[in-house]
């Protein structure tokens, strides 16, 4: 399908195995951009949502999870939010009926680009929902933008950039959380609050919070085959449950513990020689078994550095 196409009825969807807020927010934000502008909209996705979907933010209906005859149909594009690899989608998201891809995960583009052109809007931000806000400021409705979707796009943001403080952060994702924040109505006091209730959410069922955000990690000689992660408010309570932590992993593995009030990470590692090389790329000691970095640090991040750093170990 064309991007200049316009299809009768679109589905806003992240084809994800399970939605985090930035998804979840990127779904609900776009459909009701395209509502506003009279177009049948929907959002739409079977993937559970992780923990950064709090409850105060999940509204279990406006995420369709089966699809409507009038949604079934060959005319009916498709718009992907937050992620852009084509063989993660496939499975999921007819490709040939994409009409636009809004992504911050770059290395896709060539790919979209010569299918759909300019409706491939991928480029390195620190949050999908910064791309989405920028669609409405560019339809020039963002005062027309309910609260509920306002606050979801702030979550998504928050989460992540590490309340801005990460390095993927950029200006553009500054002032959209600004200005979202004044459509909104809200502070400091509110971003603190939904820190806080991600964290009880995710650690009523740490396990499965823990097991559903690891990721394999190839080729990489300094980091173990597996690195969990976590951003939470508060890390000591998570750092208390260390024990209890270690048997839901075998073999190698790394915790990020991602301190986000005092912007700093707690590294995990059981295995020494893998904590030595990565003492040497990051500047640090361990202590035992964990250490803390003096700046905090997403997975991604943690990825790419050691990456970089790799050649020298």
């Amino acid at each position: 399908m064309n991007h200049e196409n316009h299809p009768d009825t679109t589905i806003i969807t992240a084809g994800s195995a399970y939605l985090d807020i930035d998804a979840y927010a990127c779904c609900i934000a776009m459909q009701d951009l395209l509502t506003l502008q009279g177009k049948k909209a929907a959002a739409y996705s079977n993937a559970p949502c992780n923990y950064s979907v709090c409850r105060s933010l999940r509204a279990d209906d406006r995420i369709l999870r089966s699809l409507p005859p009038e949604f079934q149909q060959e005319n009916t594009g498709y718009i992907i939010v937050d992620v852009s690899d084509p063989d993660f989608l496939r499975q999921s998201v007819p490709l040939d009926r994409v009409t636009a891809v809004y992504d911050h995960h770059t290395g896709f583009e060539a790919y979209w680009q010569s299918r759909i052109g300019d409706g491939a809007r991928i480029e390195f931000l620190g949050a999908a929902a910064t791309l989405i806000y920028r669609e409405w400021k560019r339809a020039g409705l963002q005062e027309h933008m309910t609260r509920d979707s306002a606050l979801l796009l702030i979550a998504a943001i928050l989460d992540n950039t590490l309340n801005l403080t990460s390095s993927n952060t950029t200006p553009e994702d500054r002032a959209a959380f600004s200005e979202l924040c004044r459509l909104a109505d809200v502070g400091e006091e509110w971003c603190a609050a939904y820190f806080s209730e991600v964290q009880a959410e995710a650690e009523a069922d740490l396990k499965n919070a823990l097991l559903k955000d690891t990721k394999t990690v190839r080729d990489n000689p300094v980091l173990p085959p597996r690195v969990a992660q976590i951003a939470v408010w508060d890390p000591q309570s998570i750092l208390r449950r260390l024990p209890e932590i270690r048997q839901w992993f075998d073999g190698c593995w790394m915790l990020n513990i991602i301190d986000i009030r005092h912007q700093c990470s707690y590294f995990v590692c059981d295995d020494e020689a893998y904590r030595e090389k990565i003492a040497r790329v990051f500047g640090i000691r361990f202590d035992d078994t964990t250490a803390k970095t003096p700046v905090s640090y997403l997975r991604k991040e943690i990825i790419r550095k050691t990456q970089q750093k790799s050649r020298e170990i």
